[in-house]
């Protein structure tokens, strides 16, 4: 999890350290537009169009594929347990890299995004749901995975199935879908709510730790993902 517009004197330590064979300042030279919903393409490479939409999630990365200086190395916001984590890579990978090994954290981000694919996949097809013709909702399950604990992801597609059998859009079904998954249970995001302006001022007429508090924190940060995902898909051609 990254907090918006969060800058370390770590990250602008490590900006000038070389990223072992990837371009230096960006993915968007290297990245292929895809224009089939081919769900093998999404994750395969780095590059890959949905390691990009989690990088631009996370704030890693900008829309075209430009790394921001949390990319090199930015503290964890969430502090859970009191823990300064250094997060690296795409996908901030949460103090799994040795400080500086960027292609490292890459690579295990990409290990462990791979890992969960096919339990994603059975989840979707259990809930009827093609996952070819729902490209940004598996994309968004995805990142929730690498942002959250394993039981958000797990819900999503059971509540994503059941909003769109509502009549909802396919973005209001994925922005509300993000939200319930958490089931009022995010100790992270709720300590980045108590502490950071961006959302202190928009929580601010609302009674601190409240059902409504707790929501209206998921929601302005699920939204947020989900904005950024699309920003990409869009750019990718993966989505209009």
């Amino acid at each position: 999890m990254i907090r918006p517009y969060q800058i370390t004197l770590l990250s602008l330590g490590i900006l000038v350290s070389s990223l072992f064979g990837l371009n230096p300042k960006s993915f968007s030279y290297v990245i292929p537009i895809y224009r089939k919903n081919n769900i093998n393409n999404l994750f395969a490479k780095i590059n890959s169009p949905g390691n990009l939409a989690i990088c631009r999630a996370e704030g890693n990365c900008g829309k075209n594929g430009e790394f921001t200086s949390l990319y090199y190395g930015h503290i964890d916001p969430s502090k859970l347990g009191g823990k300064r984590v250094l997060n690296q890579g795409f996908c901030s990978d949460y103090g799994k890299s040795k400080v500086g090994d960027i292609d490292g954290a890459n690579q295990g981000c990409l290990r462990r995004i791979k890992s969960r694919l096919p339990r994603l996949t059975k989840l979707f097809k259990q809930h009827n749901i093609d996952i070819n013709q729902h490209t940004a909702a598996y994309i968004n399950a995805v990142d929730l995975w690498n942002q959250a604990a394993p039981r958000v992801s797990d819900n999503f597609p059971r509540l994503y199935a059941a909003n769109v059998r509502k009549g909802l859009s396919i973005n209001d079904a994925i922005r509300r879908s993000r939200v319930d998954a958490f089931n009022l249970s995010a100790s992270g995001l709720f300590n980045i709510c108590r502490r950071e302006p961006y959302y202190i001022s928009r929580l601010a007429k609302i009674p601190l730790n409240s059902t409504q508090w707790k929501r209206g924190c998921i929601d302005i940060d699920q939204n947020r993902r989900r904005l950024a995902i699309n920003s990409v898909l869009i750019n990718r051609g993966i989505t209009k």
